[in-house]
């Protein structure tokens, strides 16, 4: 029988509407690792105030870097760490700072993955990438049980992963149509919950 951990990650967890913590009010998270040890996960819908050029730069790959790309800003913890989420099948979880998020999805903190971005923004191979790489500025962490808690007051709404939402929908349109992938729309939510507190 499969532990409810297994069930939610990998997936993703949509803040339900208002959640009142402002690190994720309307934000969508990745939800990469649930045990019972705790959970991880990585926001993936609030942009960080710097393009990945300028983060590339600051971090030391030379300041030639004038890649446009959105950075974001994947939790309040640890938030100078860099991640990087990827669609690479092929970088395995026994390889240092992998996390493999489902089949092909990826998050990993190496520095030859970030070796390797800085090159390829280096060459301006990023705007064609086929691994669809983004960079997330720290990480999303739940101690033992509190994301069940959490869950179960309402503050988060799971859902299954979906490859698109993190690739193909644009940042400011991810939390709606997270919702959507169960039929919903926020305000629906809303409505639902001052309907259960009358």
């Amino acid at each position: 029988m499969k532990s409810e951990a297994s069930v939610l990650a990998p997936g993703f967890l949509i803040a339900s509407p208002p959640l009142g913590d402002p690190n994720f009010d309307r934000t969508v998270v990745l939800l990469a690792v649930h045990s019972e040890s705790g959970a991880l996960g990585f926001v993936v819908n609030r942009p960080a105030p710097m393009s990945l050029g300028e983060l590339l730069s600051f971090a030391g790959y030379g300041t030639e870097l004038k890649d446009p790309a959105p950075v974001y800003l994947g939790g309040p913890v640890q938030p100078s760490s860099g991640w990087i989420l990827c669609l690479d099948p092929n970088l395995q979880a026994d390889e240092s700072g992998v996390i493999p998020v489902g089949a092909r999805v990826r998050v990993t903190s190496s520095r030859s993955a970030f070796d390797a971005l800085a090159a390829d923004a280096v060459r301006g191979s990023i705007g064609v990438d086929p691994r669809r790489r983004t960079v997330l500025l720290g990480y999303s962490g739940w101690g033992p049980g509190q994301l069940e808690r959490e869950i179960a007051s309402g503050a988060w709404l799971p859902t299954p992963l979906d490859e698109r939402i993190l690739f193909d929908v644009a940042a400011d349109q991810r939390w709606e149509q997270a919702y959507a992938l169960l039929g919903l729309r926020p305000i629906d939510v809303m409505s639902m919950r001052s309907i259960g507190e009358a």
